[in-house]
């Protein structure tokens, strides 16, 4: 009962979903009063304090952000949350976030590490929701969706009428297989929806008909229907139980795909370079995004890091009189 109490409980608080929060924290009082174990009734109340602790600092951060004249501050909330009351040994999932959330990541650290020195914030994606808008034929809708959703959808960001293999969107989202079929599942075969958001060639029956040939594309003809008259407007929320515990991922699968991304920026640097010869650091970014954007978008700090091997290993210099501007070597 604990555990399925807890499960649903971090679930209405991490969506704010809770009807009443009063009647909430009086349930752990009154569970305190019938003498359920004092351990498990202490992280229901921190669990009750961290997200009062998260309003002022959310707050406090996007005051910032208004400060700096960022148009997003209203869009972002945080939630800094306590690994000891929360935690339920599940294992974090990796996953390559969009642009505009990868940006916000070092923001973020950066603002809880000047008000909390020496503690390191985790990052649970799996926990992680959002609101994105999709524009097709049919009309515009505001979609609800998890992080992992997310990072699916917006691996067509830059194609938007491609097909996509399994493959192709492992490279995209990073993330471990079995993740990767339960989230494109959702996406293929939501139960309330008779017009699916993705299409998937050939038609699945489940997540484990997904094979490597299989083909995923975006429904340009999506739209939601209610009263059996087709929406041109609306909001869908693919949430649902919002995934809180991950499958346990191989770690081998995931470093062969940061192998193999550090292999394709490696050879799209040189590649550049040998054509340019000499090219600043914005320019020699703006062209490896547009080179590797149909496989997948690089994240700033591999490129870093490739640019530097690359330098390291004699491939290209610094320029002298310019630290960011890079000369191809022969």
């Amino acid at each position: 009962m604990c555990r399925y109490h807890k499960s649903h409980l971090t679930r209405r608080l991490i969506l704010d979903t809770s009807a009443d929060s009063e009647k909430e924290e009086n349930m752990v009082e009154w569970l305190r009063e019938v003498g359920m174990p004092a351990d498990y009734v202490n992280k229901l109340a921190r669990m009750f304090q961290d997200i009062k602790v998260s309003e002022d600092l959310n707050q406090e951060f996007q005051d910032g952000l208004k400060e700096q004249g960022n148009s997003v501050a209203d869009i972002v909330t945080l939630k800094v949350l306590n690994a000891g009351a929360w935690s339920r040994g599940s294992e974090r999932a990796i996953v390559s976030l969009p642009m505009e959330l990868e940006d916000f990541i070092p923001e973020v650290e950066e603002f809880y590490r000047r008000k909390h020195n020496g503690r390191k914030l985790q990052w649970h994606h799996h926990m992680s929701n959002g609101v994105i808008t999709f524009v097709g034929n049919i009309g515009r809708f505001d979609l609800e969706v998890t992080t992992f959703q997310m990072a699916v959808l917006f691996a067509w960001n830059q194609r938007r009428h491609d097909k996509l293999t399994l493959g192709d969107l492992r490279l995209s989202t990073e993330l471990p297989e079995a993740e990767l079929k339960r989230t494109l599942w959702s996406l293929v075969a939501f139960p309330k929806l008779k017009n699916q958001l993705l299409l998937c060639e050939p038609s699945p029956k489940s997540s484990r008909d997904f094979m490597d040939q299989s083909l995923f594309s975006i429904n340009h003809d999506f739209a939601l229907i209610r009263n059996g008259k087709v929406q041109k407007r609306g909001k869908f929320n693919f949430v649902g139980r919002l995934q809180l515990s991950t499958e346990t991922s191989r770690q081998e699968e995931n470093e062969g795909i940061v192998a193999l991304r550090v292999l394709r920026v490696q050879e799209a640097v040189v590649k550049i370079m040998k054509m340019r010869k000499k090219l600043t650091n914005a320019a020699l970014q703006t062209e490896l995004v547009e080179m590797l954007k149909n496989m997948f978008l690089p994240q700033k700090k591999m490129i870093k890091e490739q640019i530097e091997w690359l330098i390291e290993h004699k491939y290209m210099k610094r320029a002298d009189d310019d630290l960011n501007t890079f000369i191809y070597l022969a």
